[in-house]
């Protein structure tokens, strides 16, 4: 099941809503609704309504009154997700020119999400990409309030009789707009400078702290935060806030439920790190490898090959010359025509060395999006790399490397 539905793309990144999405525009529509319009329509019959004029006139009004709030509160809404698209934009512009591709932007009901293929390896790396989301929040924040202090600046009014106008509400449309999208804008850069992980505070803090401490060190400390904040905001989301006029809000609390399981998950993967970067590639990848030759058939048979990987090497001799998947091979099944291996291999395609860690193996097979890589050990094959073969190492630290085994055919060599 597709858990979201795609909007278009930017700069050929797929930006995607999750489902859950509408549910929000749902509560916002009810909660304007409630506001809005006149509840006094239930105690009214319906011959009533049609017997009385004045009536039907009164009931009409209200109605139209509660749809014109309800289509002006979920347009805010619009224009606010329009803005967590721009900052997740800011991190997808900064993270391509570092050469890490962008696999989507998601939003969610709590805000967006840009899904890197990998990490920036380097602190300084880590926060330029980190940083770029709320300078982008920063930017629209300033052109908003330019527009909406222009807005009032056309009528000649003192810098009192702005700020009047500002807390009473008075300006209209389209000073509220602008108003409310320049507060929109500082309140999400402020947001994520929260320093507690997975917000974008948390990343510059902690790249900060890696110039004095170690990147594990420095990940602690952001992770502590990141619980001491999770912890307030699940508190104050469930009242505990009411004795200092602090309102409950279950957003918040699920904000901070977030908070307290992207800190989780953020140790975890630091503590990951260190465990690959001491194992070499050549030591995780799991014999036999079965090959492909570029004068193979694409025949149905030929899918029975890809039962341990999603992609197998072309090889001619010790050399790969291409590398096919296993969903190039059921599409060109699906028509009609005779095909080899070479028609449909890809002969330019990441790779990792069999002597680099394990740690910079998995962000490039996260970065390719095939389920499985050749390993090369020089300019000869050694094997095939998957991400059940990461976790198996990650799990149980191997003690050695197996010796190439490859079959073609169904026939063995070494």
């Amino acid at each position: 099941m597709r858990w979201s539905l795609r909007l278009g793309r930017i700069q050929s990144v797929p930006v995607e809503i999750h489902w859950s999405f509408f549910l929000l525009i749902l509560w916002v529509a009810w909660q304007e609704w409630n506001v809005s319009a006149s509840w006094t329509i239930p105690h009214f019959i319906f011959s009533d309504l049609m017997t009385d004029p004045r009536l039907f006139k009164y009931v009409a009004q209200a109605v139209a009154e509660g749809l014109r709030g309800v289509g002006f509160a979920v347009g805010l809404v619009v224009l606010a997700f329009a803005s967590i698209v721009v900052h997740e934009v800011g991190h997808m512009v900064h993270a391509q020119a570092l050469g890490i591709p962008v696999r989507r932007i998601l939003l969610l009901p709590i805000g967006g999400l840009a899904e890197l293929s990998r990490m920036p390896e380097r602190g300084i790396d880590e926060l330029r990409v980190a940083i770029a989301g709320p300078a982008a929040n920063l930017g629209l924040g300033l052109i908003f309030s330019a527009l909406a202090y222009a807005w009032l600046g056309a009528g000649n009014l003192s810098l009192s009789r702005i700020l009047h106008i500002v807390t009473t509400g008075g300006a209209g449309w389209p000073f509220g707009v602008f108003f409310y999208l320049a507060l929109t804008n500082f309140g999400l850069m402020l947001f994520n400078l929260i320093p507690a992980f997975p917000m974008d505070g948390g990343r510059v803090l902690r790249s900060l702290l890696t110039l004095v401490f170690q990147r594990v060190v420095a990940t602690r400390i952001i992770v502590g935060l990141s619980w001491l904040f999770g912890a307030a905001f699940v508190a104050l989301g469930l009242g505990f806030g009411e004795p200092w006029h602090f309102p409950p809000s279950l957003s918040l609390a699920l904000i901070g439920l977030f908070v307290i399981f992207g800190a989780g998950f953020e140790r975890t993967m630091d503590e990951s790190r260190q465990i690959l970067q001491k194992i070499a590639t050549r030591a995780a990848v799991r014999q036999p490898t079965w090959t492909l030759a570029p004068t193979d058939d694409v025949t149905p048979q030929l899918v029975s090959a890809f039962w341990m990987h999603s992609a197998l090497p072309v090889v001619v001799g010790p050399r790969v010359i291409g590398l096919l998947a296993k969903r190039d091979v059921e599409a060109a099944l699906k028509r009609v025509g005779h095909s080899t291996v070479a028609h449909l291999m890809r002969t330019r395609f990441p790779y990792v060395r069999a002597d680099e860690d394990l740690w910079r193996a998995q962000q490039v097979l996260l970065g390719a999006g095939l389920g499985a890589l050749p390993v090369l050990d020089g300019e000869k094959l050694f094997g095939m790399l998957t991400p059940a073969d990461i976790r198996s190492a990650r799990a149980l630290p191997p003690q050695h490397s197996e010796t190439p085994t490859f079959i073609s055919g169904g026939n063995s060599t070494v």
